[in-house]
């Protein structure tokens, strides 16, 4: 997380009997934005974050729930997390003038 941005919740959200994604939700207060990152702790080093305005209705209904202790909206968050961690890692495609 960057030093500008504050920690707001943090939870540990299981997904399937034996596998668990950390979701964390920081705040911008400043530039105005909210960051979602999901880890897996088995695997440090991969994590999926994005950033979302305040207008992003599907998002940020998603983050209002989970900071207000929805356990469904945390395990949504997981979820976009695992799926987006699921993906292959596409190299960029090349663009020619």
């Amino acid at each position: 997380m960057p030093e500008e941005e504050e920690l707001v919740a943090e939870q540990v959200v299981a997904i399937a009997q034996s596998h668990t994604l950390t979701v964390r939700i920081s705040q911008h207060a400043a530039e105005e934005f909210w960051r979602v990152d999901v880890s897996n702790p088995s695997i440090p080093s991969r994590s999926m974050t994005t950033t979302v305005a305040p207008g992003d209705s599907f998002m940020m209904n998603l983050i209002n729930g989970a900071v207000s202790g929805e356990q469904l909206a945390w395990r949504h968050l997981a979820h976009w997390g695992r799926d987006a961690l699921s993906r292959p890692a596409q190299a960029p495609r090349r663009r020619f003038a």
